[in-house]
């Protein structure tokens, strides 16, 4: 429950930062306030749910990409996109505080790397996680790549880093949607309708798409046992759900970081085909 837990510590502590910061402190304690809660959070949730505490401080190489890994990497862009979206969330609230775009971009990396780097420091003391530094340097890029793209929304027009989830596939289904490899992919969107050069207005409404994505890894059970892992790599046309319901409903910019499954036409490869 590691990944629901970062998204829940995500939605109460920097969407609705109202509730609990009150509108007559200044801006800096506000932002200060909020990263203690969040940090306090971290630490009480890992606690209490993610077994810290469990064993002394230990690393653990979890390894890239690799087919013999945990997840074959769809777990490191999971820290990645984590990192991203936990980027942003934050700099809406210091924008929201009165910050700048800019300070607000680069204190929301800075807090996203904060917290994600305290709960990975937690799993040090896990003796079911263990601290990996494939993953923290995967957490860095994800609130880098944040960074970026809310110092630059001429960039953040073109491009979005989102997670699909695909609720159909069959095989054991993982209660926290967030880690449920089986279903989830990860990509890059380039938005035709962040380029002024594009003026045919039905080609506005399309993407392009470039991404990743690992199957059966849950159920494989080690040596000997019937091994269907796989990793995939992809490349499709998708329509952008946002501008498509524009004119309708104000999405909030949800599908800047969650993409609508069904809604794109993909050539996979398979990498481990023989």
């Amino acid at each position: 429950m590691r990944y629901l837990a970062r998204t829940l510590l995500a939605l109460l502590l920097v969407c609705q930062p109202g509730w609990a910061l009150s509108s007559e402190m200044t801006r800096s304690d506000k932002a200060l306030w909020l990263n203690v809660g969040a940090g306090a959070l971290a630490l009480g949730w890992g606690t209490w749910s993610w077994d810290w505490g469990s064993a002394g401080p230990r690393f653990q190489d979890e390894g890239w990409f690799g087919r013999t890994t945990g997840e074959g990497g769809a777990d490191k862009l999971g820290h990645a996109w984590s990192g991203y979206a936990l980027s942003h969330l934050f700099a809406y609230s210091y924008e929201r505080f009165g910050y700048g775009r800019s300070d607000a971009a680069r204190y929301g990396a800075y807090s996203s790397l904060g917290v994600m780097t305290a709960i990975e420091i937690g799993d040090a003391f896990s003796d079911e996680y263990g601290f990996s530094y494939q993953d923290m340097l995967f957490n860095a890029a994800g609130a880098a790549l944040g960074y970026v793209l809310w110092e630059y929304p001429e960039i953040n027009r073109i491009i979005d880093f989102r997670a699909e989830y695909d609720p159909f596939p069959r095989g054991k289904r993982q209660l926290d949607v967030t880690t449920d490899y089986q279903r989830l992919k990860y990509l890059i969107a380039v938005k035709a309708d962040g380029f002024e050069e594009v003026t045919n207005p039905l080609l506005r409404y399309l993407e392009l798409h470039v991404g990743y994505y690992a199957r059966n890894y849950e159920s494989y059970s080690g040596p000997g046992s019937s091994d269907r892992r796989e990793r995939n790599v992809f490349i499709g046309v998708g329509l952008n759900v946002t501008k498509l319901l524009s004119p309708y409903v104000d999405t909030g910019g949800v599908f800047n970081y969650v993409q609508v499954p069904y809604t794109s036409i993909n050539l996979d490869r398979n990498l481990d085909r023989r």
